[in-house]
């Protein structure tokens, strides 16, 4: 789902920053309730790190199918762009900045079955 965003023609150029391959530096995983599980992160996207968070429910716990998964991705600038984080070099920082609010993530949609 993430590969729309992160170009994995950009490899040998994330390579020689140190980060990983697929471009995901930093990835968790967490509960949100019985039905449910967030993985948030960052990424390389192509040219400076972003934030993103995936979350998938699901009707039953042990289903297959979901019922909606909600992506977020980027941080908004004012100007409704991304804004950059092209002078940090810490994914960890990037993670720690991500957004609170939904306004605030420069893509946010929500996917849901016909």
């Amino acid at each position: 789902m993430l590969e729309y965003w992160f170009p994995f023609d950009e490899i040998p150029f994330t390579r020689r920053l140190g980060t990983w391959c697929d471009g995901i530096p930093l990835l968790t995983v967490s509960d949100l309730n019985r039905n449910a599980f967030a993985i948030a992160g960052v990424g390389y996207f192509p040219n400076e790190f972003s934030p993103f968070e995936l979350d998938f429910h699901y009707a039953n716990r042990r289903d297959l199918l979901t019922t909606k998964i909600a992506l977020r991705f980027g941080i908004a600038d004012r100007g409704g762009g991304l804004r950059s984080f092209c002078n940090s070099r810490s994914p960890e920082k990037v993670y720690l900045q991500r957004p609170r609010d939904l306004r605030d993530w420069a893509v946010a949609v929500e996917l849901t079955p016909r």
